[in-house]
């Protein structure tokens, strides 16, 4: 069964690796020798399954360019250093370790480190002496954060003083193999005597036999090697790969579709938080803020540097578990900052924060942000429970932990909501609910139709025991906030706790919220934060974004009710409002209804596709096939047509009698879908009829 089991492995990794092989035999020959010979030794596995992956020349490209920009030491110069650099060892290796051999300098062992470590610090080479075969020492000091010993060496020789110098393995190949064959040691203390020849010619040599890591030598008496030689090598392998953060990679992945060709390798760190509050009607609003940290905010300045400037693309998706995209909505956000602005910016921070509405169900946030200055990008996503909020049975809105909550000079009232404000009260959320030892955490949640007479009690717990517990009182407007010291914590994970109790105890809302204490002296907070958010105010609006969400989840019910509403509030404003309730009535079979609600838009939005198409739809249902088919040949001529169109479309023609233009709209519809096999049995009596 080992045997069996071993043999499937093997043929798992060779089909693998056949895999790998025939996706590069595809690559043309520049990209087939930038991931073959060029990156190989420092590229991940991450970034390679990528590049591989990858079918088109630009793509490829821009990968590479991403590639490089990702090592690059100083965004600030012209030259990426690290890449200048790499090529300068890789020259050097072909040019110089390759001549004993009849193979290119970068595949020999030489090669591979001098391309992944450098110029050693110092080489002794042991070439023409009896006892030994040629034998090359390198020093090294290790850099930190690679994982490496701060100071090691490496041996390379030519086995039996033959062929090339190949990498010395304390454990598999021995002082031994360090000796002319004429030395003919064997038997129990070969060893032990190999040893002590190499100490008569340099006793560095000697200990560098038994290990490479002088904080963890081999036994110069017994002559055992120390095992800590293997986990040098493995982690010089691993050096170039181990300070790459491959995210870059992992979102391509997974949003590179979503971001066009120039942003989908340059993607940025960030960190995000998600809370839902709820407005006084009980509506849902999701509010966001997403952090990027100075060094990945990049800024345009003008010639006197008197401000900095870009403009961010803000695209927001909503989907269902189920995977239907309930809402989008793309959005500019131009960013300009004073010289002070910017300093203060410098070492803190940037932060994006806005709102929106969001029917009751759960779903996935997703937001993208590109910064157009850099063609960088950042994505905040987020797994959201919305409940369904009513007077009726009070409940907690989610837990906000900021790190900053005050009273704002501002004319509100104090249930209106703002993107992280309620009524006066603005707080800052901690992205990612990250603070530090001594910090003052600011616990903000709302008690959405509780009394006075109602309670809430926050606690702070560990996973094991509870380490502090707040009782608040619930104000007039429902909005609870207090305070908790995180004096006397270590650095770890903590969870808060919100509970709504009742006057009787019994505790009808719970609501949890993770946080994490960090051993750091300081939490990095925004330096600089653009607050955009819906304005709640508006009568209509919210109305009509939940009708619109309803409508894509296919609640036509809820959809109409949300959508009348909107239309009742009297903003004539909403004209979307009006052709989506018309697609409810005409789904209702109501074209009367749809056409009151059309009818006065087509003067002033004569080019409206929704309006002309409905009004097309409308026309259509009332069987006046003459006026449908001129609404719906100017809709098509607006925008390309879908087969609903097309199909009604084609049905007007086959009732006036134009038998051709019946035939050429049904053939495009089915062009567009060939599973309607109504259709096509129209079309076949049109063809076949004469």
């Amino acid at each position: 069964m080992r045997y069996f089991l071993a043999l499937l492995t093997l043929a798992m990794l060779a089909a693998s690796l056949a895999s790998a092989d025939e996706r590069i035999d595809k690559l043309p020959p520049e990209h087939k020798l930038w991931i073959e010979r060029e990156v190989i030794y420092i590229i991940t596995d991450t970034e390679r399954d990528l590049f591989l992956s990858l079918l088109s020349l630009e793509e490829r490209n821009f990968f590479i360019e991403a590639f490089w920009k990702k090592r690059d030491p100083n965004l600030a110069t012209p030259d990426n250093e690290f890449r200048v650099e790499h090529y300068r060892r890789l020259e050097y290796a072909d040019e110089f370790l390759g001549r004993d051999t009849f193979r290119e300098g970068w595949r020999t062992d030489r090669g591979r480190y001098y391309i992944i470590l450098g110029e050693p610090q110092n080489i002794q080479r042991y070439d023409g002496y009896a006892e030994i075969v040629s034998t090359h020492h390198w020093f090294y000091q290790g850099e930190s954060g690679t994982g490496v010993p701060a100071f090691f060496s490496l041996l390379f020789f030519k086995r039996n003083d033959f062929g090339e110098f190949r990498l010395y393995n304390p454990v598999g190949d021995g002082p031994q193999a360090l000796l002319n064959a004429s030395a003919n040691l064997s038997g129990a203390g070969a060893q032990v005597a190999a040893l002590q020849s190499l100490r008569k010619i340099s006793l560095e040599l000697a200990q560098a036999s038994l290990s490479y890591d002088p904080s963890e030598p081999g036994d110069i008496l017994t002559g055992s090697p120390s095992m800590g030689s293997q986990i040098v090598i493995a982690r010089i392998e691993e050096s170039p790969r181990r300070r790459i953060r491959t995210d870059y990679a992992e979102a391509w992945m997974k949003y590179g579709n979503r971001v066009s060709a120039e942003y989908s390798f340059n993607y940025v760190p960030s960190r995000s938080v998600f809370s839902v509050l709820a407005d006084p009607s009980g509506t849902a609003l999701v509010h966001f803020s997403l952090e990027i940290d100075p060094q990945n905010f990049t800024l345009e300045t003008d010639e006197q540097n008197s401000k900095f400037y870009t403009t961010l693309d803000v695209t927001t998706e909503v989907r269902s578990r189920e995977g239907t995209l309930v809402l989008a909505n793309d959005k500019e956000a131009f960013i300009e900052l004073t010289p002070s602005q910017m300093r203060e910016l410098g070492s803190s921070p940037f932060a994006y924060r806005d709102d929106f509405p969001l029917v009751p169900g759960d779903f996935t946030v997703t937001v993208i942000l590109k910064n157009r200055v850099a063609t960088q990008y950042t994505v905040a996503e987020s797994d959201i429970h919305i409940p369904r909020f009513t007077k009726q049975a009070p409940a907690l809105t989610d837990v906000i932990l900021a790190f900053e909550s005050r009273s704002v000079d501002e004319v509100l009232n104090d249930t209106e909501i703002r993107t992280y404000q309620i009524g006066k009260l603005h707080f800052q959320p901690a992205a990612d609910n990250l603070f530090v030892i001594g910090d003052t955490v600011h616990l903000v949640t709302q008690a959405f139709g509780a009394s006075p007479d109602h309670k809430v009690v926050f606690e702070l717990s560990d996973g094991n025991r509870v380490l502090r517990s707040l009782e608040s009182a619930i104000p007039s407007n429902g909005v609870v906030v207090d305070y908790v010291v995180l004096d006397d914590m270590v650095g770890g994970r903590l969870q808060v706790t919100a509970r709504l109790v009742s006057p009787s105890g019994e505790t009808l809302s719970t609501k949890t919220a993770e946080l994490t204490v960090s051993p750091r002296s300081v939490a990095s907070r925004p330096g600089f934060i653009y607050r955009r958010g819906v304005n709640t105010l508006i009568p209509g609006v919210l109305s009509f974004m939940r009708g619109e969400q309803l409508w894509n989840l296919g609640d036509m019910a809820g959809a109409k009710a949300a959508l009348e509403d909107s239309l009742a509030s009297g903003n004539d404003r909403i004209l979307p409002a009006r052709w989506m309730l018309a697609n409810v009535y005409l789904k209702e079979n109501r074209p009367d209804d749809a056409l009151a609600l059309l009818s006065p838009l087509e003067e002033p939005f004569p080019n409206r596709y929704e309006i002309v198409a409905g009004l097309g739809f409308a026309h259509h249902q009332k069987r006046d096939y003459e006026a449908a088919a001129t609404y719906l040949v100017r809709a098509r001529a607006i925008r390309p047509p879908d087969v609903m169109l097309l199909n009604a479309l084609g049905d007007c023609h086959e009732h006036l009698g134009d038998r051709d233009k019946a035939r050429e709209a049904f053939e495009r519809s089915l062009q567009l879908d060939g599973e309607q096999p109504t259709v096509r049995e129209r079309l076949s009596s049109l063809i076949s009829s004469p």
